[in-house]
């Protein structure tokens, strides 16, 4: 009986972990979102949609769909984009078009674990997509195997 009760004793803490697990998770992403909104969403969200003389910056899923190109697997996405929020280097730009364009992005002061759940947010990539970025993307990068759905 002792053998019984150690397993439920067993399944009921591995189930309280997994649980506790996923809500640290699903509050980390919530916690990007939140600083996304508050450091990023003014420049780089769905004002002005795809015409780009009404735009502060590149959509969000587009800056994603750029650095997803060059950085698939989570970690190196997470660095890269971290890393660029902290120090924005011409030289290490993923978007060159852009910063001729909008000039570069102004220094934010954001520390680094916030920088790190920011990209988080971004790479998991539950970001809206304004009217007309489809269209940009397939005219624009069609030679450079660029895809929205990475």
């Amino acid at each position: 009986m002792s053998i019984s009760k150690f397993n439920i004793q067993t399944i009921i803490f591995s189930a309280i972990f997994v649980l506790i697990s996923q809500t640290a998770i699903a509050g980390n992403n919530d916690e990007g979102q939140q600083l996304f909104s508050l450091y990023c969403d003014a420049c780089h969200g769905m004002s002005g949609g795809m015409d780009m003389r009404k735009r502060i910056a590149p959509p969000i899923a587009a800056v994603r769909m750029h650095y997803i190109g060059r950085h698939p697997d989570k970690a190196s996405f997470v660095n890269a984009v971290s890393s660029w929020l902290e120090k924005q280097d011409p030289a290490k730009s993923l978007m060159r078009g852009a910063i001729r364009h909008f000039k570069l992005m102004p220094p934010i002061a954001v520390n680094r674990q916030d920088a790190i759940k920011i990209a988080n947010y971004i790479y998991e990539g539950n970001l809206q997509v304004p009217p007309g970025m489809v269209e940009h993307v397939q005219s624009q990068h069609k030679n450079n195997g660029m895809n929205l759905n990475r």
